[in-house]
């Protein structure tokens, strides 16, 4: 065992983040009705625990080998499933500035999963471990917890990951993705296909994803975003050609001008006119 380790007397300003505590044990139950003051990663050894945040009352079951982050100042309470005993190992980090960990994708949300290569993340956890408390090196402990922050994030990336066994916070973020190359890339050819293969999801996945999300196909959520631009383009460019706008949406020209009647009542260049 891992016996808890603590740097909060040496907790260091210059450096972006902090290792405050580090270790192994055998879980307790442990009720937070304010959170915790740092951000946490617990990684169940062995037996089950189960989590919730306050006010919900569903749990999550932590099985042997899964991962959870845990943001500072959210109510929660874990505990030992059953009889069993549960031992995790943890590492709990302070931020100088909030921003690193919304870069990685670890935002105000709990984030659970099912890490492929636990003896990875169990070393990490370790080498922190080692360099804390009375052997405290701020460097290397800093430079491991964001070691530690990457691999999880690279464990979480969609490669030999079935879908449904992703974090629903992941899965939020691949819908992200994909609006972001809609918006980024209106001018072009988007098929269903093309943005399933960029965000890492099979075609159903990422159209079931959509829906959930969106209430709509992405193939619509496309036509939408386009029909919207291009209306702000007739009203902010009078001078514009309707061709030019069309090709800026990524559209014919005939078949832009039908659909914008479709939708909008008016022709685009009686929408420009004032007859939207």
């Amino acid at each position: 065992m891992l016996t808890l380790r603590s740097n909060l007397i040496l907790t260091s300003q210059d450096l972006p983040l902090t290792v405050y505590t580090v270790g192994t044990e055998r879980q307790p139950p442990i009720t937070r009705l304010h959170g915790f003051s740092a951000k946490q990663v617990l990684l169940t050894l062995n037996g089950h625990g189960q989590f919730r945040c306050l006010g919900e009352d569903k749990w999550d079951i932590l099985a042997p080998g899964s991962l959870l982050f845990i943001p500072d100042s959210l109510p929660h309470e874990y505990m030992p499933q059953g009889t069993s005993p549960w031992h995790v190992g943890y590492v709990t980090y302070l931020e100088k500035e909030p921003g690193i960990s919304t870069g990685l994708g670890y935002e105000h949300d709990c984030l659970y999963f099912e890490p492929q290569d636990t003896k990875r993340i169990y070393a990490l956890i370790e080498k922190i471990w080692q360099h804390s408390g009375p052997d405290y090196d701020r460097w290397v402990t800093a430079e491991t917890m964001f070691a530690l922050l990457m691999e999880m994030n690279r464990q979480t990336q969609p490669k030999h990951v079935d879908a449904q066994k992703r974090p629903i916070h992941y899965r939020d973020k691949v819908v992200d993705r994909a609006t972001r190359f809609i918006h980024d890339h209106l001018q072009r050819e988007i098929t269903v296909a093309e943005l399933a293969t960029y965000v890492g999801y099979s075609t159903k996945q990422l159209l079931r994803l959509f829906v959930n999300v969106y209430g709509t196909t992405p193939l619509q959520y496309l036509l939408r975003v386009r029909m919207q631009t291009a209306a702000t383009l007739l009203e902010q460019h009078p001078s514009m050609p309707i061709q030019e706008v069309a090709a800026l949406v990524g559209m014919e020209p005939v078949y832009f001008s039908r659909i914008f009647k479709k939708i909008n009542g008016t022709s685009p260049s009686g929408y420009r006119l004032g007859g939207k």
